[in-house]
């Protein structure tokens, strides 16, 4: 047995992963989003017998200088294959990793995966939000939301929020001033770029496997959402609004447009994607539409104890106040949404 990497992955990686799950993020499609969107080099890790492959780990590389780390994957990167070879697998790829000088692995459980914990790595604990959209139709939906919820979706509508789907560069751009106004209203690090959310429009908006939805009100976008598609399941990817028109309630009209936009495609899971295990708003806001919630783990590795020790001091400065405020005075330096 040996293992080997795809640097630029296609076909061969497509059909064996395809065997395991249908997520577009262990696909060769979300490879070229995380190569142009964070400047990474896509690492898909796998171990052959024969002219077969029989595990498989897709991740993408990312040099900050200071330290170099391996996502596996962004937003989720199980192992792929027969369990029963995961051990050697593992055993095989820890050389790898330590030849390639790598300081940092993270792996990131699938909640449509069954979990493996990795020898030596430390498990991080988050959440993870399912609506599982098998027994609903359109009329289902809305009878099952709760009171308030239905009351919100009135409130937007009669306000005059409309509903519109994006399909142009420059409503990449219109997203992107979204975004940054929530990362700055919520103190938070803007931690992707603008070229990231151009990379999903151009890798995977023109391929109908993302869509951006804008909740308008006179014509101006105040609040949207970034919906990506796997086979069966919508992701709830990333969402953006203006903080003084959140009383309009411009949020829940777009995840109620997207839902049933979901059941409209046969998907049979909404995914509310990853939550901090703290962060009881978020959790309370994406389980008031039947999401269950789920516990899932991010497995860390550091290599480099002093490297990795540095690395994430810088992090928690980054999503301090003032390390937010320096990120978004970055961004806006870069010019990159004018």
């Amino acid at each position: 047995m040996e293992l080997k990497v795809f640097e630029s992955p296609g076909k061969e990686w497509d059909e064996f992963a395809s065997q395991y799950t249908d997520l577009i993020f262990y696909q060769s499609a979300w490879a070229g989003v995380l190569k142009k969107g964070l400047g990474g080099q896509p690492l898909y890790f796998f171990l052959k017998e024969g002219e077969q492959i029989i595990a498989g780990l897709p991740g993408v590389l990312l040099n900050f200088k200071i330290v170099k780390v391996f996502y596996a994957s962004i937003p989720y990167g199980n192992l792929l294959g027969e369990r029963s070879h995961f051990p050697l697998f593992m055993e095989l790829l820890d050389y790898e990793l330590r030849k390639r000088g790598i300081d940092q692995v993270r792996i990131t459980e699938s909640p449509f995966s069954e979990p493996f914990q990795p020898r030596r790595f430390k498990p991080i604990s988050a959440k993870c939000t399912l609506l599982d959209l098998r027994n609903y139709d359109k009329e289902q939906l809305w009878k099952g939301y709760r009171k308030n919820v239905r009351r919100d979706i009135r409130k937007a509508q009669r306000s005059g929020v409309i509903v519109r789907a994006g399909s142009s560069k420059e409503d990449v751009r219109i997203f992107y001033r979204l975004y940054l106004d929530s990362m700055e209203r919520n103190r938070a690090a803007a931690k992707y770029p603008f070229r990231w959310f151009e990379s999903i429009y151009e890798e995977l908006g023109k391929r109908q496997l993302a869509t951006t939805l804008f909740g308008e009100l006179n014509g101006v976008a105040i609040a949207g959402v970034i919906l990506i598609n796997s086979t069966t399941t919508t992701h709830y990817f990333h969402n953006g609004s203006q903080g003084e028109f959140l009383r309009f309630c411009p949020n829940e009209l777009l995840i109620h447009s997207a839902l049933e936009g979901a059941i409209e495609k046969g998907h049979s899971c909404f995914d509310f994607m990853g939550s901090d295990s703290n962060d009881l708003p978020l959790l309370r806001f994406k389980e008031k539409w039947g999401g269950q919630t789920r516990d899932i783990c991010t497995h860390v590795r550091d290599y480099h104890s002093i490297r990795c020790r540095i690395w994430e001091l810088g992090k928690r400065f980054g999503n301090s106040r003032l390390g937010s405020m320096l990120l978004r005075g970055f961004w806006d330096q870069r010019k990159e949404i004018d």
